[in-house]
């Protein structure tokens, strides 16, 4: 059950508080203490059977060949003609007196596969929620997307209280968590979320482009950190708007798990309470307003594989 109203979000509240009264946090969420090099977070780590579908690299190549417009100076007016001409694919315009330039480039950029070059291109040409910027994201390794989610204490300028991270492994999602037992804990948060990012990584979130790492980058700096987060990043509030905006209520997050997923979170707590719950747990050191915010966060990360896997699928039909 999702909570909306104030007396359902205040008993569950109380709840969580009369039954947690002698519970530590180690027996509610079994994780462990991450030392870092500016102290120490709380790492909260599960997983979960998910098999991640993706469109074949062959095939996403060959959805991203056959679109004339993603060679600049080329419109749909333009395609048709070029499609009357006998020019159907981008191939095909590698003899083109005027495209083939351009038109061997992203031949030569698909042949060689590298991702990020391919996003870089493509996001150049269309908005960044188009199906070619997914085609792109098909020639990356599983392994390489980071889905990621925060909880804050507000909207702006104020500390993050939990990072939760989940990536693929062996047709399993792995979830990781770092949660501040206190607010000085947030440093080491962030230093634990930087060290789950490498070259290759491709975030993916929930209006994360807007939100989460602007964010992040925001709370970084205030700490004085140094960290390069600039990567190809799927925003997959967009892609949903795109895809099924038709079709559903809206493209909440849990409308989405309702709808396609047919999941309804269980003492679920809104996102706009998150600060209050925690606030509570601050101020009475009860481990009970934790518990749904520590849920909410990895329920997120995991329908994030869900949509993507989902949008892949339907990208195949």
């Amino acid at each position: 059950m999702s909570f909306n109203g104030s007396n359902e979000t205040e008993e569950l509240r109380s709840r969580l508080i009369d039954e947690n009264m002698e519970t530590s946090m180690d027996e509610v969420f079994s994780g462990e203490i991450l030392e870092t090099a500016h102290g120490s977070c709380y790492k909260i780590s599960d997983s979960r059977k998910l098999k991640l579908n993706t469109l074949p690299k062959s095939k996403a190549k060959s959805n991203l060949l056959s679109d004339l417009k993603i060679i600049k100076g080329i419109g749909s007016s333009k395609e048709q003609k070029l499609n009357l001409d006998g020019y159907l694919t981008v191939e095909d315009l590698q003899e083109h007196p005027t495209y083939s330039g351009e038109a061997c480039k992203i031949v030569e950029l698909l042949d060689m596969g590298d991702t990020n070059t391919i996003t870089s291109y493509v996001t150049c040409r269309y908005p960044k929620s188009h199906p070619s910027a997914l085609y792109s994201s098909c020639f990356s390794s599983d392994d390489n997307f980071l889905f990621m989610d925060i909880e804050t204490l507000g909207l702006k300028a104020v500390p993050l209280i939990l990072i939760g991270v989940s990536r693929m492994e062996n047709k399993k999602i792995i979830v990781d968590q770092f949660l501040l037992r206190d607010l000085k804990d947030e440093i080491s948060a962030l230093e634990a979320f930087n060290s789950t990012v490498d070259d290759e990584t491709i975030f993916v979130s929930f209006n994360g482009q807007s939100f989460d790492l602007p964010y992040i980058k925001d709370r970084l700096n205030f700490h004085h950190l140094k960290s390069d987060l600039n990567r190809n990043h799927l925003d997959l509030m967009h892609f949903s708007r795109r895809a099924w905006k038709n079709f559903l209520p809206n493209c909440k997050l849990q409308t989405i798990e309702k709808h396609l997923f047919d999941f309804e979170r269980e003492d679920d707590v809104p996102s706009s309470m998150v600060p209050s719950f925690y606030k509570t747990y601050l101020q009475t050191g009860n481990i009970g307003p934790l518990i749904p915010i520590v849920e909410h966060n990895k329920e997120d990360v995991i329908t994030l594989a869900r949509i993507l896997s989902r949008l892949n699928t339907e990208m195949d039909i």
